[in-house]
């Protein structure tokens, strides 16, 4: 067993506890500065500490670096062919305590003893004025995260590794002005028109949370009777979209209406009206903006199925189908809006770390010549009187209910062992 002495990184780290727990692992976490209420976006500075904690009945510890590590990756996979698809879109880490003398960190840093006790490392990273890829929690397979992991270094490399913790990223994507638009389609069975549908809609971008109202009006040309109509938002997940792979499709319900109605058959050649009211999903994770990656592809549609029946002394019950694109932003349309973030495709700038002892990253002075300041401040200004309900945004790749289409609250904050 371990006896307590003075620690030799004493003066370079702040030591929480004398006292440790009895336990047999070294554990080693990651805490925010914010809690689980972080979630992260463009232009952002994130704050946090590596806490480690060696119990004495842990082995001796010998380390040359303490790191922290964060990277963003995209993942589709193809259980046609067994197959996935990842692409990274950035990395980057940063030293937060080495053995070595002076703080040079490289191959041949020296390895100290790490006694029993409670330990604490802060680091500091900022995030560039980037709209970087949505978090996306999907089907298994499919997935966009952004992802913290503290490791301890060694001789001959990595010693010890923390567990993932996964925290979400919502670009800054707002909403065009509302302009109404009509959708219309003419179904038909063969060479014969069976109805005309005019789907009328207050915009053709929505965003989380929001309330819309739109109109069907169905002329009928079949020989039967128009008499329900329901309809449902929904999520559609595709991927990998790369040519030589098997791409899955995915979809889900997030919000469905209906309407009942009775538009008589084709010889009275009547025109129904149905209006209906559908509510998107306020919680972030459950309705991420439309997008295009590298791999997957997340869009929305209004799914419209019509009931006709026919028959005199038995009921024939036939159903059609039609199918109307949406978009969903971030954020609803911000008036006087005129700059937006630069997309991850046009800019090359990555996240990166600072001494967390400052209170701003080198490049702060910069800021105010910014061309997204004004966006900055009327972002901020909007979230004031917007709910982001931000604890909703955590959720976890081993809760099941991400696998159906019900909106089951999911867990709040994602621990990812190091076996998964």
């Amino acid at each position: 067993m371990l006896t307590k002495k003075k620690h030799p990184m004493s003066s370079e780290c702040n030591r929480e506890d004398k006292t440790c727990e009895t336990d047999s692992s070294i554990k080693l976490s990651i805490e925010f500065e914010v809690g689980k209420a972080l979630v992260l976006r463009p232009n952002q500075i994130v704050r946090g500490a590596i806490i480690l904690k060696v119990s004495e009945t842990d082995r001796t510890i010998w380390a040359s670096t303490i790191k922290i590590k964060f990277r963003a990756d995209e993942t589709a996979t193809s259980n046609l062919m067994s197959c996935s698809a990842r692409t990274t879109y950035f990395e980057c880490s940063s030293t937060v305590w080495s053995g070595s003398i002076g703080g040079r960190v490289n191959e041949y840093c020296p390895w100290k003893e790490l006694t029993p006790g409670a330990y604490r490392f802060d680091f500091a990273l900022k995030l560039p004025a980037v709209n970087f890829p949505p978090s996306i929690e999907g089907p298994k397979g499919f997935s966009i995260r952004y992802v913290w992991q503290p490791v301890i270094e060694g001789a001959g490399g990595t010693l010890t590794e923390g567990p993932e913790v996964v925290t979400p990223f919502i670009p800054i994507y707002f909403a065009p002005p509302d302009q109404e638009w009509t959708y219309k389609e003419t179904l038909r069975n063969e060479n014969k028109i069976l109805m005309h549908v005019e789907a009328i809609l207050p915009k053709h971008v929505f965003a989380p949370g929001e309330e819309f109202n739109f109109t069907l009006h169905i002329t009928n040309h079949s020989a039967g009777r128009i008499t329900y109509t329901q309809c449902s938002l929904r999520k559609h997940y595709e991927g990998p979209l790369d040519k030589d792979i098997i791409c899955d499709k995915h979809e889900r319900s997030l919000a469905s209406t209906e309407g009942r109605c009775d538009i008589p058959a084709m010889q009275r050649l009547q025109t129904g009206k149905i209006e209906f009211s559908l509510t998107i999903p306020k919680k972030h994770h459950h309705v991420p903006p439309t997008f295009t990656g590298r791999h997957l592809r997340v869009y929305y549609t209004l799914r419209c199925v019509i009931q006709v029946e026919s028959g005199k002394f038995i009921t024939n019950m036939q159903f059609y189908e039609v199918t109307i694109p949406i978009s969903v932003a971030s954020f609803p349309h911000l008036k006087g809006l005129v700059n937006s973030f630069p997309p991850y495709s046009e800019s090359h700038v990555k996240p990166y770390f600072f001494d967390p002892k400052e209170d701003f990253p080198p490049d702060h002075a910069e800021g105010t010549k910014s061309p997204y300041s004004a966006l900055l401040s009327q972002f901020d200004t909007f979230c004031d009187g917007f709910d982001l309900d931000p604890y909703s945004y955590y959720y976890s790749d081993n809760n099941s209910s991400l696998n159906n289409d019900s909106l089951i609250e999911n867990t709040r904050f994602v621990t990812i062992p190091n076996n998964i």
